[in-house]
């Protein structure tokens, strides 16, 4: 199981910042600027039991690594998705703030949809299919650790179809934090069998309230989000991170394929419950 642990993160940074601080020279350090990204998060989600119509994709620019000014968003492009399968396109109308909103979106699982992006007179695209999602079966909850060093571990079960290569990525967001954590899991395995995704977090408190989504996802964006993972500073990397790697989505300029593109095109269906920490 893979986790994203923000919090951990960000401890770690504080106590880089502090180690900094204590030092008496002052240290330059000159990170290379290529310019602003475009980064792309157009993540089509469609809840089980739903018609999943109305879909949103963000567009924004990055921004330098030490400004403090967020990504900006990028109003006047033209987006589309095009169903390849009989052809039909949904225009993402530009809400002027970086969203871009479909109203008629029409999902249909393992169909591919092609995601087209105009702007600044280029042209971006990336393709991806629509992968089906197990329904839940049940959450349990256990305890990690032993004396002050515990912390509460989440397993999702549900049943993986058989003779099927499946990915799947489970999204946890608790009441209590501002960001999700994040696990993703195949059934290289347990195909067939009833699996689970877990997710444990030291923030879990009784009377905590964790909302959790289930997606069927690609194996390509199942490897996208395992490198994601491991830089994000995972616990199972211990104090050694692993060396960072170029993490590269699906998403190019088809005008200049040089160009970095950050961010994914994917779609997913999900299903979807909570659970109580008791």
């Amino acid at each position: 199981m893979k986790n994203i642990n923000i919090y951990s993160r960000l401890g770690a940074l504080l106590v880089i910042i502090g180690l900094l601080h204590s030092c008496t020279d002052v240290i330059d350090v000159d990170l290379p600027n290529g310019g602003a990204r475009l980064v792309v998060d157009a993540s089509i989600r469609w809840q089980k039991g739903t018609m999943g119509e109305t879909q949103t994709i963000n567009l924004r620019q990055s921004t330098a690594f030490f400004n403090n000014t967020p990504d900006v968003p990028v109003t006047g492009a033209s987006v589309t998705v095009t169903k390849e399968n009989d052809g039909s396109i949904f225009v993402f109308a530009d809400q002027n703030n970086g969203n871009y909103t479909a109203t008629d979106f029409v999902p249909e699982l393992n169909t591919t949809y092609t995601l087209e992006i105009l702007y600044n007179g280029n042209i971006y695209k990336a393709t991806e299919t629509l992968i089906a999602a197990p329904v839940i079966n049940r959450v349990e909850q256990t305890i990690e650790g032993s004396g002050d060093d515990t912390e509460i571990q989440l397993q999702v079960y549900f049943d993986d179809p058989a003779a099927i290569e499946n990915y799947y990525l489970g999204e946890f967001i608790p009441s209590n934090l501002p960001l999700p954590s994040l696990a993703v899991i195949s059934d290289e395995f347990t195909d067939g069998n009833e699996n689970f995704i877990e997710n444990d977090n030291e923030n879990y408190t009784a009377g905590v309230n964790v909302n959790i989504n289930l997606y069927g996802i690609s194996r390509r964006y199942y490897d996208y989000l395992k490198i994601l993972i491991q830089q994000s500073g995972s616990d199972e990397n211990g104090p050694f991170p692993v060396t960072p790697v170029q993490l590269k989505g699906n998403c190019s300029n088809i005008n200049n394929s040089n160009e970095e593109v950050l961010g994914y095109f994917r779609l997913g269906e999900f299903d979807t419950t909570s659970y109580t920490i008791n």
